[in-house]
């Protein structure tokens, strides 16, 4: 298995975040909780407001410290919807690592904890937030298996955690849903750069590469 990564440094130049002072304050909040970056954190503030279009709750599963999924909460309780938001993670590192994935052999990123993120969902004054702790879907998904989902954050780094998670969602989700895939543009990930390739030609769904290292599905028909 073979891809091919370089640096992307896009010579485009509007910057929205730097216009959205919501975003800002908020992702101040939450950088000390979040390997994410400020780009691919705005898409996930942005896609909420897009999701919500759609009836369902989201889910993020790999939360590790709480702050892309504390993020997506405050946006979703500033812009007064009733939707929920799960946040899934094991809190005791990547699982279901295989020989797809070139740098994961499992448990990393286990410095951290389900309190971790409630004292992060505490300091935001999130009352939108129900945490599953285990593996998804194998261990939580039976507590939410009666809900819809308008929008999934996937990142878990490695190939069979995410397909197992895509696959369990994506019956769950209505048109016009969206599954993002955080970690599709990164070559430590390599595993996840080809289960996103692997089912570009999958009927009933649009893929998008944004540069900034995101995957994005959009669910187009049942």
């Amino acid at each position: 298995m073979q891809f091919g990564y370089e640096p992307v440094h896009p010579h485009a130049t509007y910057a929205p975040w730097l216009d959205d002072p919501d975003f800002q304050a908020v992702y101040r909040a939450v950088q000390p909780n979040t390997l994410v970056d400020h780009l691919r954190a705005f898409e996930l503030w942005r896609l909420v407001d897009q999701a919500l279009k759609v009836p369902g709750d989201i889910l993020e599963v790999g939360v590790w410290r709480g702050g892309t999924g504390c993020l997506m909460a405050k946006r979703v309780q500033a812009l007064g919807s009733s939707a929920r938001v799960y946040l899934c993670d094991t809190f005791a590192g990547v699982v279901k690592a295989g020989p797809a994935d070139r740098y994961y052999k499992g448990g990393e990123h286990a410095d951290t904890s389900a309190q971790v993120v409630l004292d992060l969902a505490a300091r935001l004054e999130l009352s939108n937030v129900s945490l599953l702790t285990g593996i998804f879907p194998d261990d939580t998904a039976d507590q939410v298996a009666d809900r819809r989902f308008s929008l999934c954050h996937i990142d878990v780094d490695v190939y069979d955690s995410a397909l197992h998670i895509l696959d369990w969602v994506w019956p769950r989700m209505p048109v016009g849903g969206v599954v993002v895939f955080d970690d599709y543009g990164f070559s430590s990930c390599t595993g996840v750069t080809k289960l996103v390739n692997d089912r570009m030609d999958r009927p009933g769904a649009l893929t998008l590469h944004n540069l900034n290292g995101h995957a994005v599905i959009v669910k187009t028909a049942e």
